[in-house]
């Protein structure tokens, strides 16, 4: 598979660090910083340079693959929007898609002219950055392709040289690309927690409370967090009762919250803790699962 259908048909974000000051038009130089020829892969790169033009006054860009394609069109995400008018990086969400992608992509810009497409997804607190593993793999004609030691990333620059250099020298673009992952994580994170308050507290039972807090203390160990448990309050002002299909109790639960930390940084997260109904009495609270989410908050 060329570079071309990556461009075409995936969706694809373009970040930078620096970005009112900067010139983003031009012809940009193609390259793979992790090329392997042994991988079994469908990303294979057709074509030596892409050109792209950037609209500074609706922060919109129009990428060009082939004379022979519409090019692609892009603005950034509502959640981006306020870091690109700041002028703290670029990030645009690119429509004129085609309809075979089989993964997302991003271009995310790691300095000045130079960006890397299919990026890692996170930068984690340990100094590491997660990448794709086999279970979003890409897949064509029914096969799944390994991406677990090795993603197929491909850096476009306007300095054919540079692009070049950063091939051969993996790591300093592992740290140019920690930096610049890590960056925009923190900012899109900051900007979707906005929409999602931490929630008031509800029930406010001192002994349930320290229960439900061992509770997940407990759960946060087996699970093998990364985080640090900081505390734990209850969000639902009563027990839900639980009953089966002919009508008996078999329980009740509660919606709590849990403020957890790592390197100074805090989110709060929802979970259900529950009480199972035996013999005309309700058993000792536990943890039956966590919510979707996870949101940034003052570690109070």
């Amino acid at each position: 598979m060329m570079l071309k259908s990556i461009l075409i048909s995936c969706g694809i974000s373009f970040l930078s660090a620096t970005a009112i000051s900067q010139d983003i038009s031009g012809t940009y130089y193609v390259g793979e910083p992790n090329y392997d020829a042994s991988l079994e892969h469908p990303w294979k790169r057709g074509s030596e340079s892409v050109e792209i033009k950037y609209d500074p006054k609706n922060y919109s860009i129009d990428l060009t693959y082939s004379e022979s394609e519409r090019p692609m069109h892009g603005v950034p995400s509502k959640f981006d929007m306020s870091a690109v008018e700041k002028g703290e990086y670029y990030v645009f969400t690119m429509s004129n898609v085609g309809p075979n992608c089989y993964i997302n992509a991003d271009m995310l810009q790691i300095e000045s002219g130079i960006f890397v497409v299919a990026p890692a997804t996170h930068a984690g607190m340990d100094g590491k950055i997660t990448r794709a593993v086999k279970s979003s793999a890409p897949s064509k004609g029914g096969k799944v392709y390994p991406v677990e030691s090795l993603v197929r990333e491909f850096i476009i620059g306007k300095d054919k040289e540079r692009v070049k250099y950063l091939c051969a020298h993996p790591g300093e673009f592992e740290t140019l690309l920690y930096a610049a992952v890590e960056k925009r994580h923190k900012s899109t994170h900051a900007s979707i927690s906005e929409s999602y308050p931490k929630p008031a507290e509800g029930m406010t039972d001192a002994a349930l409370q320290k229960e439900i807090f061992t509770a997940i203390k407990n759960w946060s160990i087996a699970k093998k967090w990364p985080q640090t448990l900081e505390s734990t309050y209850i969000k639902s002002t009563d027990w839900e009762t639980l009953k089966n299909t002919k009508g008996a109790v078999t329980g009740r639960q509660i919606t709590c919250v849990y403020i957890m930390s790592s390197n100074g940084e805090c989110q709060w997260k929802e979970y259900i803790v529950r009480q199972d109904y035996t013999n005309g009495t309700y058993g000792k609270s536990y943890v039956f699962g966590e919510l979707p989410g996870g949101y940034a908050t003052e570690c109070k």
